[in-house]
């Protein structure tokens, strides 16, 4: 059975520190994973507030903040300091990835404005975001993205359709239980969807006084038993890959244990039958430990 890989990089300090400790972790575990790199500026210092935050709780929020939050110089990015743009100065470690064997995709452009502007964006803001991202991802890569994974599970129409009309293969843009076609506000869009299928570390430690050990057991628990469509899991690159990355170890070395084959999303892609994907409504909607609203895989269309 299949667990597929998600890594989302997002800023500089991930794409130049953490990234290359992730390929080192999979390689140990004769692992295969998706990156996902965001290409414009780095904002760091501008990711205060409710939308940035991860936690049920205070005491999961505070946890969350020290974990994930930037560090150093990073914490002005975007204020004090000029935002680093990541095309500019993570190109060798972008193109490490994909020399490493290693599958890459698009996150976006600036990933801070996304976040806190896609809920009311109009379509030509979206295209503008959209295709800066593409350029930079050709420049850096020399080809055009074949999948994307938009920034903190937020859409909305216009991105969806733009999806579709840049001609990318598949997306991991949802929350949800099984790869599928969305339709959006009644329009559908012929890009697979892959949807983050299982909780993040920084959503289950601290939830219910979880620490990390109790974290990767529920995992390890919840992919006892896979759907004939796989599973797939989500990475934060500057939060797993710094203090949490014995846990990912150990996670790693379960789903081995498993049986399972650790697989980036192209692979998990080849595997479904397209005549066969069901169509699903994207809904947005709150999500436990979350700020704002998520896209969600809703009900199966029509219903």
């Amino acid at each position: 059975m299949l667990l597929a890989l998600r890594i989302e990089v997002d800023s500089l300090a991930a794409a130049r520190d953490i990234t290359p400790r992730l390929l080192g972790l999979l390689r140990d575990h004769d692992a295969k994973a998706s990156f996902f790199f965001a290409m414009g500026p780095d904002r760091s210092g501008r990711t205060g507030g409710p939308l940035f935050e991860v936690g049920e709780s205070r005491q999961q929020i505070r946890l969350n903040r020290q974990l994930n939050g930037p560090r150093g110089a990073a914490r002005w990015y975007g204020s004090l300091i000029p935002a680093p743009e990541l095309v500019k100065h993570a190109a060798d470690a972008i193109r490490a990835v994909r020399d490493a064997g290693f599958e890459t995709g698009l996150r976006g452009w600036d990933r801070v404005n996304w976040i806190k502007c896609i809920a009311g964006a109009e379509a030509s803001w979206v295209r503008g975001e959209l295709e800066a991202a593409c350029h930079a991802y050709e420049a850096v890569l020399g080809e055009a993205p074949h999948a994307i994974a938009l920034p903190g599970w937020r859409v909305n129409r216009a991105a969806l359709r733009l999806e579709q009309q840049l001609g990318l293969h598949y997306a991991s843009d949802t929350r949800g239980k099984h790869p599928f076609l969305p339709v959006i506000e009644g329009e559908p869009v012929r890009v697979l969807q892959l949807p983050t299928t299982l909780p993040t570390l920084s959503e289950l430690i601290g939830a219910g006084n979880r620490d990390g050990t109790a974290a990767v057991d529920d995992l390890l628990a919840m992919t006892e038993r896979i759907p004939l469509t796989g599973h797939v899991f989500t990475i934060q690159a500057h939060g797993d890959g710094g203090k949490r990355l014995p846990l990912l170890q150990r996670l790693l070395a379960g789903w081995r244990e498993q049986g399972l084959e650790l697989a980036s999303l192209q692979r998990l892609s080849e595997i479904l039958d397209p005549a066969k994907l069901p169509w699903h409504t994207v809904e947005l909607r709150a999500w436990p430990g979350h700020g704002g609203l998520l896209a969600l895989q809703g009900e199966a269309f029509p219903g």
